[in-house]
């Protein structure tokens, strides 16, 4: 779960919740979240369901294992962006998606020949 704690923290602070909610929430103390954050312990499945629950995510999502949140979430984030803007980042996304495609097939093609 390399992505975990970046997620969390990313999550957290685009719903503009503090450490301190976030642990309130799963009924374990600030500094016990602070560590998923950090990368220092991971949750339990059960904390993850909940986690998945606060940010309207998939456990898959937190977990790094997709790039894709589901549409009430993409709602939240675009919320405060006119058409212009969201249609901007969504071919942002497709090109950067593009160009990470293309860079790790260039780098299994290097790898094959060691």
């Amino acid at each position: 779960m390399v992505e975990l704690n970046k997620r969390l923290r990313e999550l957290r602070k685009a719903h503009q919740l503090t450490q301190q909610d976030v642990a309130s929430f799963l009924g374990i103390t600030e500094s016990a979240y602070g560590f998923y954050e950090q990368g220092r312990n991971e949750p339990s499945l059960r904390k993850l369901k909940q986690l998945a629950e606060i940010y309207h995510v998939s456990i898959a999502y937190l977990a790094g294992e997709t790039d894709r949140i589901n549409e009430q979430t993409q709602r939240y984030y675009f919320k405060d962006l006119d058409k212009e803007e969201q249609e901007f980042l969504e071919e942002q996304l497709k090109l950067f998606r593009k160009i990470r495609k293309n860079r790790r097939c260039s780098d299994l093609n290097e790898n094959k020949f060691i």
